[in-house]
């Protein structure tokens, strides 16, 4: 990936996504959270037709997932899935909670009942898998929601990860897992925009994400959007004074602002965090964070 230097060394990046999160070893048990998510990829690589395959889904998703209505009424949906094939699969969260099921999916978090949705925050897991796909896309990566209903793990929604705030939650994850800061320049390099100075923060002043290292993610949510160039120098004065206008421009009009709160036990107090991103190559990117 070319990048433009920001910090000399002396000076004090939405049913794709990129590796990065934590992980737990692959579930091989043919009975635990991956067992349904196995399933649909294998059915849907022996099925010839979307409408055939839709027709199998209600029997894996959760009775709380909007899929089986969708299953029902707009078959059409499933018809990429029949040119994808499954590369790798494992277990990165355990009973994830309410807040954050409702960070995967507006549509998801519109589907269900407050009622519904505490049951599903009880016990769950997030199942992420990698799936080369026959169209443009080529290898992919998502996320599925998982839950248990009567003794069997079941399908609730599958994340794409290409939001603002999928990818935003990424990248904090991602610095708060690695071993040290060495081992960031790799996903940080991955999820950030090429426009973007975070690639050269981690490699020359790493400390600038310290805050990420020991803060906890307590929430997350869109905001503005769309920011010309003015809204962008004006709101983001400092990420503006390491870029150019062209840099500036790259971004302006087509980028996202999310809202992230954390808690800092150190500081004993909340963190109010303005993320910005843009979209790049088909993804979203992280652009900058204050």
């Amino acid at each position: 990936m070319e990048r433009r230097t920001f910090l000399s060394a002396g000076s004090a990046s939405v049913l794709a996504l990129t590796a990065g999160v934590p992980s737990t070893p692959a579930d091989t048990d043919p009975s635990g959270p991956t067992a349904p998510v196995r399933a649909y990829y294998q059915r849907a690589a022996e099925t010839e037709s979307a409408r055939s395959f839709a027709n199998q889904v209600p029997n894996l998703a959760h009775s709380a997932s909007p899929l089986r209505r969708l299953a029902a009424d707009v078959p059409a949906v499933f018809d990429d899935v029949l040119e994808q094939n499954l590369v790798d699969i494992v277990v990165t969260r355990w009973d994830v909670d309410a807040g954050y099921i409702e960070d995967i999916s507006g549509f998801l978090a519109g589907s269900l009942s407050d009622a519904e949705l505490e049951t599903l925050a009880e016990t769950n897991a997030v199942v992420a898998v990698t799936v080369d796909s026959a169209d443009s896309a080529g290898r992919v990566r998502r996320e599925w929601l998982v839950a248990p209903e009567d003794g069997d793990w079941r399908l609730v929604w599958v994340d794409s990860g290409n939001t603002p705030q999928a990818i935003t939650r990424r990248f904090i994850q991602t610095i708060a897992s690695v071993d040290s800061f060495e081992a960031a320049d790799d996903p940080v390099g991955r999820l950030s925009h090429s426009v973007s100075p975070l690639f050269s923060l981690v490699e020359y002043n790493p400390w600038f994400f310290g805050g990420l290292r020991r803060q906890e993610l307590l929430g997350i949510r869109l905001g503005t959007s769309d920011l010309d160039s003015s809204e962008l120098v004006r709101r983001f004065g400092l990420l503006a004074s390491w870029m150019d206008e062209a840099d500036i421009d790259t971004i302006a009009g087509d980028n996202a602002v999310v809202e992230v709160t954390m808690a800092d036990d150190e500081l004993d107090t909340t963190v109010e965090l303005e993320w910005l991103l843009a979209p790049e190559g088909g993804e979203w990117s992280v652009v900058w964070f204050q």
